[in-house]
C-alpha cells in the first residue's frame, strides 16, 4: 500500500506540470453572482492594486464575514456574504494557488461540455461507480452543483484515488458550508459560497456510499415507466 507521502510526492508531480501563474497583465474583474441570480461586476486596471487584492484574498474565511464591500472615487457597494452565491476573478493566466491541496485541477465546465464528456445523452457509456481502481491514480470526476435560486455550476475534477476510509471526505467537505475554489476556463480564479450549496451530483461517484442512501436511478437517465390503466 502507498504512503501518504507518496501519494503527495505524486500530487505535487502532477501539479508541477500545469502553467506557472502569470502576473495580473490584464485588468483584473471581479463578478458577484447573488442567489436571486443578479450580478455585479467590477474592474481594477491597476496592475499593482489588483494584485493587492486578489493576494489578500484566503479561500477558507471569503464568504464567514457578514459582508464584503467594493469601494472607487464615486461609490460604495456593501454584499452580504449570505446571499452571494460565487466571487468569480477574471484575469490572464491561470493560477493553482488556491484550488484544494488534494486536487491536480477543479476547472469550470460549459453545460454543454458537462453533457458531452459524462454521455448523459447516451447513458449506456456512462462509467459506473464500482470499479476496479488503484489507490494514487489518477481519477476523472464531473460534477453537477445546485445552488440557491437555480442556478448549477458544472466541474471537472481530477484528484487521486484515496483509500475508502478518506472518501467521505469529498462529501463532508462540500457539505462543510466553506469555500470551494475552482479555476475558470477563460483565466481565473472563483469561489463558490458552500452555504448556499442545495446538493450535487458526481459522476462517476466512488463505490462507497453511506448505509442510509437511497438506491434509485435519476429521471434523467431512467426509461420512462409504463403508465398503468387501471385507475382510468
Amino acid at each position: 500500500m502507498r504512503s501518504t507521502a507518496e501519494k503527495d510526492d505524486d500530487m505535487k508531480t502532477l501539479l508541477r506540470t500545469k502553467p506557472i501563474a502569470k502576473q495580473n497583465e490584464a485588468p483584473l474583474e471581479i463578478r458577484f453572482e447573488f442567489v436571486d441570480g443578479s450580478v455585479a461586476n467590477f474592474f481594477q486596471p491597476d496592475p499593482e492594486i489588483a494584485e493587492r487584492i486578489w493576494s489578500r484574498i484566503k479561500a477558507a474565511y471569503l464568504f464567514t464575514r457578514p459582508r464584503i464591500v467594493v469601494a472607487n472615487d464615486y461609490s460604495k457597494s456593501v454584499f452580504l456574504c449570505s446571499q452571494i452565491n460565487r466571487i468569480d476573478f477574471l484575469f490572464d493566466g491561470s493560477d493553482f494557488s488556491q484550488i484544494p491541496n488534494d486536487h491536480a485541477d477543479l476547472v469550470e465546465l460549459s453545460e454543454a461540455v458537462f453533457r458531452a464528456r459524462v454521455h448523459l445523452e447516451d447513458p449506456a457509456r456512462l462509467e459506473r461507480r464500482v470499479q476496479t481502481r488503484r489507490v494514487g491514480d489518477l481519477l476523472v470526476s464531473f460534477l453537477h452543483l445546485r445552488m440557491r435560486g437555480g442556478s448549477n455550476v458544472y466541474l471537472m475534477n481530477e484528484t487521486l484515488v484515496k483509500l475508502p476510509v478518506e472518501n467521505h471526505s469529498f462529501m463532508q467537505r462540500l457539505l462543510s458550508g466553506g469555500s470551494y475554489s475552482i479555476r475558470l476556463q477563460g483565466g481565473g480564479q472563483g469561489f463558490l459560497n458552500l452555504a448556499n450549496l442545495v446538493g450535487y451530483t458526481v459522476y462517476p461517484g466512488v463505490p462507497e456510499i453511506p448505509n442510509d442512501a437511497w438506491m434509485a436511478v435519476s429521471s434523467g437517465l431512467a426509461p420512462a415507466p409504463e403508465q398503468s390503466n387501471e385507475y382510468v
